[in-house]
Parts: structure tokens; C-alpha cells; sequence
């Protein structure tokens, strides 16, 4: 009884202390990016440039032709694609860290590298939260409709985007290590997966290499998980999602386990070996 009260003892410093490390590497991604405009005016110019300008071409010239609201299928799909793309961008600024030594000041500490990683996923969701506001507000402005209850329900699955998005994130900084080579990726990854993850253009019937390509991009499940959770129980339903939920699910969790995995044993072993 002695011993097991002492092991519990010890094991609530630990917890703890886990906890403590994940809130400040959050705090400091937050304050971040509140200090640096930048990350900030990005975020809302993102859904005006793509959603705006590039979307209101589309609803002008296709957007009757679909079977079903072409406004709120974009505006869905913007609203998960923003959120994802500014998350895996934060992630990918570890990679910059890392050539400041910021990092090997976080990994001397006597915390867990998963609660680093965790507590960078954290910080870099409130930028992904911005995006998603600003991406509402151009919607609305618009004249995009969206119930209060479908709003809720993406807002109810969000934290399982932003930590399938935080995943990839760290699967790239894992393996490259260089921030200029890390923002090409990242840029060039963005378009493909936005263009062919059907976030602005329906991918249901695409064919080929194409379809091949488009179902290897994780975002092409968040995706199609979210607007199953979106359009449950409506008749654009079976026109709209490719696979129920709980199939997006199962996919998200796998690739998300084995990204965050693979990328953190990468990313810390390059720490080790520096």
C-alpha cells in the first residue's frame, strides 16, 4: 500500500508537468501570433482570394448546373480547408525553430516529445479558429446561408480536423529539414489538396489518375467527414459525401496515428543528431 502510494506521488508531478509543457508551447503559438500581424491578415485574406474571388466564378458559372446548393457545398469546403491548411503551416514552423535552436531548448526539458508536438498542434488551432471565423463572415457577406446547427456541427468536429491537420504537419517537419524546402511543400501541397480534395470543385465523379491522386490526400476524408456531419439528414446527402462517417473516421484516425508517430520518432531523432 506504502509503495503504491508513493508511485501515485510521483506520477502527478509527471502528469502535471506534461500538462504545463503542452499550455506553454500553446500560450506561445497564440501569443506568436497575435505579435505577428501577418499570420492574422493571412487568415482573412485566404477566404476572400479562394472563396470570394475564386469561388463566386464558380457559382456564377457552374454553381446552377450541380443539383444542389453549390454556395454552402464551397463555403463547407473552405471552412475545413482553411482550418487544415493554417494548421499544417504552423506545424511546419518547427522547422524555423529548429534553425533558431528553439527546439533544442524545448527538447533538453524533462517533458515528453509527444507534449511538445501536442502543445504545438494546440497553439497553431487558434489560428486555424481564425480562418474558420473569417471564412464565415466572407460566407455570410456573400449571402451564404448556414443554419446555426450545421455550424455547430463542424465546430463539434473541428479538434479532430486540427489534430488530422497538426499530423501532417508534423509527418513533413519529420522528414525535411529545411524551412525553405518545408514552405515549398507545404504551398504546393495546399493547392493540390484544396483543387482535388474537392474543397471548391466536386470530386465525386472524377475518374482515372486523378481519383487516384484525389483519394491519397488526407484532406479529401476530412472533407467528405465533415460534410457527412454537415448534410446528414438532408436530400443533397447521398449527391454530396462519398463514404459515411464512420468509414471517414476510421480513415482519419489511421493516418493521423501514423503520421504523428512516423513524423514525431523523425523530428526528434534529427534533434538527437544535430
Amino acid at each position: 500500500m506504502n509503495t503504491t502510494t508513493v508511485n501515485n506521488r510521483r506520477e502527478i508531478p509527471k502528469t502535471a508537468q506534461e500538462i504545463n509543457a503542452v499550455l506553454t508551447i500553446a500560450m506561445r503559438e497564440i501569443i506568436t501570433t497575435i505579435k505577428v500581424p501577418t499570420r492574422i491578415v493571412t487568415a482573412i485574406i485566404w477566404p476572400i482570394m479562394f472563396l470570394w474571388l475564386m469561388g463566386g466564378n464558380l457559382m456564377q458559372n457552374m454553381g446552377t448546373q450541380v443539383g444542389y446548393n453549390f454556395n454552402q457545398f464551397m463555403l463547407t469546403g473552405m471552412l475545413i480547408n482553411g482550418m487544415f491548411m493554417m494548421i499544417v503551416v504552423g506545424i511546419t514552423t518547427l522547422v524555423e525553430d529548429r534553425e533558431n535552436d528553439f527546439t533544442q531548448e524545448m527538447f533538453v526539458a524533462p517533458v515528453s516529445r509527444y507534449s511538445i508536438i501536442i502543445g504545438k498542434i494546440v497553439g497553431t488551432s487558434f489560428t486555424g479558429f481564425i480562418e474558420f471565423l473569417a471564412t464565415i463572415i466572407v460566407g455570410l457577406c456573400m449571402g451564404i446561408s448556414i443554419e446555426a446547427s450545421q455550424l455547430l456541427k463542424l465546430l463539434a468536429i473541428s479538434p479532430l480536423i486540427c489534430i488530422a491537420a497538426g499530423s501532417l504537419g508534423v509527418m513533413i517537419i519529420g522528414f525535411i529539414h529545411n524551412s525553405s524546402t518545408a514552405g515549398l511543400i507545404v504551398m504546393t501541397g495546399s493547392m493540390l489538396q484544396m483543387f482535388l480534395s474537392g474543397a471548391l470543385i466536386p470530386i465525386n465523379n472524377t475518374a482515372g489518375a486523378i481519383s487516384v491522386f484525389s483519394h491519397i490526400l488526407p484532406l479529401t476524408y476530412c472533407l467528405d467527414f465533415a460534410r457527412g456531419i454537415f448534410y446528414a439528414g438532408t436530400s443533397d446527402y447521398s449527391k454530396i459525401v462519398m463514404y459515411s462517417p464512420p468509414v471517414n473516421f476510421e480513415i482519419i484516425l489511421t493516418f493521423t496515428a501514423v503520421f504523428f508517430i512516423l513524423g514525431t520518432i523523425s523530428f526528434v531523432r534529427s534533434e538527437k543528431n544535430r
